[in-house]
């Protein structure tokens, strides 16, 4: 008895961390799940947008029906530098759309999602900023071997701090 209790209580955990990953909301006649396709988002490793759509009020595991024509594009923006994407269906899962993307940079991805579910106009932005899924966190913590491994925002900084260094040193 204890041990199912366990096991239970783990599953509950899991599946409330997996939910707590994205951000659910209700868009006219669909509900959208947003979030990262792999959590904790990672700078520099392979990862994306992700959304899952069902009607509102149905499980997010059925899907959409095959009648519902979606085109969405993700406009992502990290501080002054934005880019769009188009949102794919995942392979044999209806209602599950996805892209791909390495962040380069830890910190605050923001996501505007738009474009038609079936005759439903979509427009609506999604940011890590609010916590209901993860800024992008340095893989510096991750990589092993230690040596050799690098952060590019560190890099990135050094970069900036030597071009001050050297502007100030031409006079400018």
């Amino acid at each position: 008895m204890k041990l199912r209790f366990s096991i239970l209580a783990l599953l509950f955990v899991f599946i409330v961390g997996m939910v707590s990953a994205h951000e659910e909301r209700e868009v006219g006649d669909y509900a959208l799940h947003f979030g990262w396709r792999s959590e904790p988002a990672l700078a520099g490793l392979l990862n994306g947008p992700e959304v899952f759509i069902s009607p509102k009020g149905a499980d997010e595991e059925a899907g959409l029906p095959d009648d519902v024509e979606v085109s969405l594009q993700v406009e992502i923006t990290f501080g002054s530098e934005s880019k769009t994407i188009a949102l794919r269906q995942a392979w044999q899962e209806p209602g599950h759309f996805i892209a791909d993307l390495i962040p380069t940079l830890p910190g605050d991805y923001s996501f505007r999602v738009f474009g038609t579910i079936g005759t439903a106009a979509i427009d609506e932005t999604f940011t890590s900023t609010d916590g209901k899924f993860s800024s992008v966190e340095p893989s510096t913590d991750i990589m092993f071997p230690a040596a050799g491994a690098t952060d590019v925002a560190a890099l990135l900084a050094r970069l900036d701090a030597l071009e001050a260094r050297i502007a100030k040193l031409e006079g400018k």
